[in-house]
């Protein structure tokens, strides 16, 4: 017996419930005694005010006797029309019923047809449940659900063309602008196989597409999410648009793969967004996304390049333990709240140029294997690149350290560009080792500059730096040229001991 056979008994008895909503109750004893008491009173009320009006007549009693009868009339008058009520009731139930009927009917049909090993009787079966749910809005989402229920059941070996028409549907009735709009919708495809599926446009409410797979490309581009969207373990096989996406709801990427280039060139998501352990094996596009809540990122793996220009972080941007394999482009971003990427590794060029760190910025014990540029950078608060490793070169040039900025024990094999930046407190660079040149030009200390043991192997450049409140430099080695021509310094120069070679 295959599973197909199996199957459609779970969903008939789920899908008759929802259909059938309950017959309508019976006559109730105390309608029938609520009636009678209307009856009662309204003759005699009647007879009651006709008895008052026969005492003044010429023949108070064949007056009175009238009246009685009179009152009896509009009694059993009341009467009838409570019996036509009832008839109208019964009549309007009979025909209630005898519709949910050959509802329950239609769908039973539908879904056994969806059971049948001819795919062309399940394809019928689809579109009868497609048809039943255009004329019956209240039972739409019960009819998506088995709808779903057979794309995560369908055998993928033999059920091509009935899958893609499943898919249609859905993707036909969620888009606004289709044929007829199913609103609010609804659709747990978890662990389905989704072949070439397209959501591009279109409106739900929650989407649960956990350990599904998508083969071919995956579009979403422009959809809406109202509710939750989960992806947690799923695999795109091929492309994965999610371009100008709204997701209102959380967003879970977690340890999905993404084979193709994963697309969410402006995507805007409202709340709480996790792409952690996510796998890009190919280009990733987040260019002009607006995250307006925390965005998790940490252990994720970029292998193409990953490209976040003009990105927005309202909340805490989690990058901590990221492998960015290739090019990381951050140019412009603005990180509203923190600012995590410690311990990340950029394996290829790491781009900050005028990217904006509200929060903290931490990249301590970061590695920039082919340089970081910061160039025009600003960073608000404190900016943390202990430890950090850069082996190509670091270009600092017109950054903007508003609050302490720490680069202790940080390296450089390439060089070190700090050219007209601006440090408004304290900055560390004690235990720092700059291999190649070291450039500080003009650069403005406006707190304590502390360089104490720091290395330098190539010329160190400070001409024309402002060292505001003092410098530091104990225990610093020069071995190339030290340049201070122009340097202005208001408090402590400490140069204890001096090891530098060549001094002007």
């Amino acid at each position: 017996m295959t599973r197909w056979e199996i199957k459609p008994g779970r969903w008939l008895a789920s899908g008759r419930r929802m259909l059938r909503g309950g017959r309508a109750p019976g006559l109730s004893w105390w309608f029938v005694v609520c009636a009678a008491a209307v009856v009662v009173v309204v003759a005699w009320v009647a007879t009651s005010w006709l008895l008052g009006e026969a005492a003044s007549a010429k023949d108070p009693g064949a007056a009175r006797v009238e009246a009685i009868k009179t009152g009896l009339g509009i009694g059993a008058g009341t009467t009838g029309v409570f019996a036509l009520l009832l008839a109208v009731r019964r009549q309007w139930h009979s025909e209630h019923d005898a519709i949910e009927k050959n509802l329950t009917e239609l769908y039973t049909k539908a879904a056994d047809q969806l059971g049948s090993t001819d795919a062309s009787v399940r394809l019928a079966g689809l579109y009868a449940l497609e048809r039943l749910a255009q004329n019956n809005g209240r039972q739409r989402q019960s009819i998506v659900n088995v709808v779903c229920a057979h794309l995560r059941m369908s055998d993928e070996s033999r059920d091509g063309e009935v899958r893609l028409a499943a898919q249609r549907i859905l993707a036909d009735h969620l888009s606004p602008d289709g044929r007829v709009f199913w609103d609010d919708i609804d659709l747990d495809l978890t662990n389905a196989h989704l072949v070439d599926f397209n959501l591009g446009n279109c409106r739900l409410r929650n989407g649960r597409f956990a350990g599904a797979t998508f083969t071919g490309d995956a579009a979403f581009g422009g959809a809406t999410f109202t509710g939750d969207a989960r992806f947690g373990g799923a695999t795109f096989t091929g492309n994965a648009r999610f371009g100008m996406t709204t997701f209102v709801g959380t967003a879970r990427f977690g340890a999905a793969k993404f084979t193709g280039e994963a697309r969410f060139g402006a995507a805007k998501f409202s709340r709480a967004t996790s792409f952690a352990s996510t796998t890009f094996a190919a280009r990733a596009q987040f260019g002009d996304a607006a995250f307006a809540d925390n965005a998790q990122f940490g252990g994720a793996v970029f292998g193409g390049d990953a490209q976040f220009k003009n990105t927005t972080f309202e909340g805490n941007a989690g990058f901590a333990g990221v492998a960015f394999t290739a090019r990381a482009g951050f140019r412009a971003a603005g990180f509203r709240g923190e600012a995590r990427f410690r311990d990340s590794t950029f394996g290829g060029a790491a781009t900050f140029t005028g990217a904006t760190f509200a929060g903290d910025a931490r990249f301590r014990h970061t590695t920039f294997a082919d340089g970081g540029a910061f160039e025009h950078a600003s960073f608000a608060h404190r900016a943390g690149f202990g430890s950090a490793a850069f082996a190509g070169g670091a270009t600092f040039e017109r950054a903007a350290f508003t609050a302490h900025a720490g680069f202790s024990r940080a390296t450089f094999d390439g060089e070190a560009r700090f050219g007209d930046a601006a440090f408004g407190r304290s900055a560390g660079f004690s235990s720092a080792t700059f291999a190649g040149g070291a450039c500080f030009d003009r650069t403005t200390f406006t707190g304590r500059a502390e360089f104490g043991n720091a290395t330098f192997a190539g010329d160190a450049h400070f001409a024309g730096t402002a060292f505001d409140e003092g410098v530091l430099f104990d225990g610093a080695t020069f071995d190339g040229r030290a340049d201070f021509e122009g340097a202005t310094l208001t408090g402590a120069f400490a140069f204890n001991p001096w090891r530098g070679r060549k001094t002007s």
